[in-house]
């Protein structure tokens, strides 16, 4: 039996047997929600170079401060980071942690100073110079070897168009927002520009222009999707001219000497950091920054919408023709699938059969629906997809990505699932009533 005639007969027997009562049917086609709150918006963020997870999470914070909940049009905004290492970042922090225990073992450990050293200044160097004069020469060494480091580093970045292609993970996420009918915002610094634009190539395959912007801040690329905003006084974007040329200044900022600290308390001798420089409220260029993103949350039209949110979800895509398979299996072990797309607590909502995906299946945000429990998420390839490379991916509406996974197919299975990815742990709280989820290890 083909697969056409199989989901035809497995939809009759569904209305049949009545796998959801009517009510239950309703409230999952409505959406009806207690448990997560409805976004139209996602401002994604692309880090800059050399910075840390911890940084690019104060980064984002910082948008979010200047920016909101809720866009001027009345959306609410969720906002994400789409989070790369430099390459050489882990040989940058040795190098540093050497030169600390160089200096009598009294800065032996001070893994945070190194990020204070990228800036060249900050509260914590300036109290370390007082007391350890040989640092300074350290500090003044360290921040001329790390900005040559790092131009190198997106000179070479940017001469490599593979490293220009969006990991996995965020193609995925890019696929999963798009199709929840989700207006995108892409907010890019230094070398986040090098990606940003392969993730909005990715968009426009699922959304139109309209529904995706790009805002590019000190951008590496020399191609531009988006507005885009360049200090004068950037050592590191200027040094990348000799290399293929950049994008053209649009501010002129102070000396390095007249420029007042970040929102984190440094200033940036290089005049690239974002916080120190790009969004820093003392100079008159974060007003354009500021500016270009208010303009393009602003023009952004919402998507068709394919797909539902939900309390967490899962997404399957995969690189080429055939038919692959997303199932899920609830608490009490209800399988939802193609076949069986009505669960207790979700639904599998976009079944794709021709080739790439994506396939979408949503547990509930109504607490009538939603059970707690273990949820088993697998793939399987129902006919012609062998070799091809499936990923899946979790991710909730409170925490973003939980997870992905990826795994290259076998010979078909039909309805059985040949992988089991993730085993996603819905908990409730027995004082708070407030559920949680989380991947099982």
């Amino acid at each position: 039996m083909n697969k056409t005639l199989s989901r035809l007969f497995a939809t009759i027997a569904a209305m049949a047997t009545a796998v959801l009562p009517p009510s239950q049917l309703y409230a999952q086609a409505t959406g009806a929600s207690d448990l997560c709150r409805a976004t139209g918006v996602a401002l994604v963020y692309f880090n800059g170079i050399q910075a840390t997870p911890d940084q690019a999470d104060v980064a984002l914070a910082e948008l979010r401060r200047l920016h909101g909940t809720t866009s001027p049009t009345g959306d609410p905004i969720r906002y994400e980071k789409f989070y790369k290492y430099s390459s050489g970042f882990e040989d940058y922090v040795d190098d540093f942690e050497k030169r600390l225990q160089d200096q009598d073992a009294l800065l032996g450990g001070r893994f945070e100073l190194f990020f204070q050293a990228l800036s060249g200044d900050g509260p914590w160097w300036s109290r370390i110079v007082d007391s350890v004069a040989s640092t300074s020469s350290i500090l003044t060494s360290f921040v001329d070897w790390y900005q040559t480091a790092s131009i190198q580093n997106l000179a070479n970045l940017r001469a490599d168009p593979s490293t220009a292609v969006n990991s996995p993970e965020q193609e995925a996420r890019i696929e999963t927002l798009a199709i929840e009918g989700k207006k995108l915002l892409l907010v890019a610094h230094s070398q986040g520009n090098l990606f940003v634009n392969a993730a909005y190539d990715l968009a426009l395959g699922r959304v139109t222009a309209e529904s995706v912007k790009v805002v590019h801040i000190a951008p590496a690329s020399q191609v531009l999707s988006g507005s885009h905003t360049l200090a004068d006084r950037d050592v590191v974007i200027d040094a990348l001219r000799g290399s293929g040329g950049v994008a053209s200044v649009t501010d002129v900022i102070p000396s390095f000497s007249e420029r007042a600290a970040g929102v984190n308390g440094n200033r940036d001798v290089s005049g690239h950091g974002l916080l120190e420089v790009y969004v820093n409220q003392t100079l008159a260029l974060s007003t354009r920054v500021k500016g270009h993103i208010t303009d393009a949350l602003n023009a952004l039209v919402a998507p068709q919408t394919l797909a539902s949110s939900g309390f967490f979800s899962a997404t399957l895509t995969w690189d080429g023709s055939g038919d692959a398979d997303l199932h899920a299996f609830e608490p009490g072990s209800i399988h939802v699938f193609y076949a069986s797309p009505n669960g207790q607590s979700g639904y599998l909502d976009v079944d794709e059969t021709v080739g790439n995906g994506p396939e979408h299946y949503y547990a509930s945000c109504d607490s009538n629906l939603l059970r707690a429990g273990t949820y088993r998420i697998a793939v399987a390839n129902y006919s012609g997809a062998a070799g091809r490379k499936a990923t899946v991916q979790v991710a909730s509406w409170s925490d973003g990505v939980l997870g992905t996974k990826s795994v290259t197919l076998g010979a078909d299975t039909g309805d059985s699932p040949g992988f089991f990815l993730f085993d996603v742990l819905v908990a409730k709280d027995v004082v708070s009533g407030k559920y949680k989820v989380s991947l099982v290890p």
